[in-house]
């Protein structure tokens, strides 16, 4: 009987030797997902391709997958400076253009603004905190169109317009009348300084 308790205590007392406790240092990091430039870019309704990276892929911006076709601004505000003149930055544009002026008037900069949050679309001028889709800025679109052969080639393959042969539109003025728009021309982004009221293309750009 004494054998059998100490066997019993003995198995006991192993187990609570060989019982893992969880260290502090034990606790795997989170795994972010990484990407490439021209990678497809879904997280639930969010789609977009990837155009630039940072951190190893895991953060960048990414471009729409739709486009449209319209002026910076309509004839009726071409001689107002709006102050957007950021040319790296084309959420701070988007920015000030949503809380100083009407984005009516504006429907390249409405287009990407109406990408966002429901609510938003009623209520304009509500400042967002946190970036969305927005209008690139200068700096932001050269580095679109400088990518956009791994860009057009996934575009291509989900059945969605192609950046080739065209002129977009960047956010960033360069004027009292005029604001930067971009093509690339011979492997070179050209970007010249063009009258607000003319049409052209536009793509709208998020962080990830």
């Amino acid at each position: 009987m004494k054998n059998c308790l100490f066997t019993v205590a003995f198995c006991l007392a192993l187990a609570a030797c060989n019982k893992y406790e969880p260290q502090g240092g034990d606790t795997p990091a989170p795994v972010f997902p990484s990407y490439q430039i021209g990678d497809y870019y879904q997280n639930d309704t969010l789609q977009g391709i990837v155009f630039f990276t940072t951190a190893g892929g895991s953060t960048g911006l990414m471009v729409s997958l739709d486009e449209t076709f319209l002026p910076w601004c309509y004839p009726d505000h071409i001689n107002k400076e709006t102050g957007a003149t950021n040319a790296r930055d084309g959420w701070y544009n988007i920015n000030i253009l949503m809380n100083n002026f009407d984005l009516s008037h504006y429907p390249a900069i409405q287009w990407s603004h109406r990408k966002n949050t429901w609510h938003l679309v009623y209520d304009e001028h509500k400042p967002i905190t946190r970036k969305q889709w927005y209008v690139p800025s200068s700096a932001e679109l050269r580095y679109l169109l400088q990518n956009q052969d791994a860009v057009n080639a996934t575009l291509r393959a989900k059945g969605f317009p192609t950046l080739e042969g065209k002129t977009y539109w960047s956010s960033t003025e360069t004027g009292t009348r005029a604001a930067a728009a971009a093509h690339r021309q011979d492997d070179k982004v050209v970007i010249n300084d063009s009258l607000k009221t003319q049409t052209f293309y536009v793509r709208a750009i998020r962080t990830f």
